[in-house]
């Protein structure tokens, strides 16, 4: 396949935004070498994004920052999730692998 786009999933915030630049310029570093057109990194709202007005623990706890993003990358709307570490849920989820 020629001339592909890579999607990568990533929260609005500062922190998520900078380490997806981190990988979007990693990546963009072989496109000669995997014919890579163009590297786009797709901000996603997660359920903790959109709840400001409640505590994190009364609206579920786990996996708010991370849960909406997964499901994407599960249904293939994005190739590539990139998160801060303090986003993940100690649980991996199933047919995910993290690195």
């Amino acid at each position: 396949m020629k001339n592909k786009k890579i999607i990568i999933g990533s929260r609005g915030s500062k922190l998520a935004l900078i380490y997806a630049q981190i990988v979007r310029k990693k990546i963009l570093h072989f496109k000669d070498q995997f014919q890579i057109k163009n590297v786009e990194i797709k901000k996603i709202k997660t359920k903790g994004d959109e709840i400001q007005n409640k505590r994190l623990s009364e609206i579920g706890g786990k996996g708010l920052f991370s849960k909406k993003i997964e499901k994407e990358l599960l249904e293939n709307k994005i190739h590539i999730a990139v998160h801060a570490l303090k986003d993940m849920p100690s649980d991996e989820t199933e047919g995910l692998l993290t690195n």
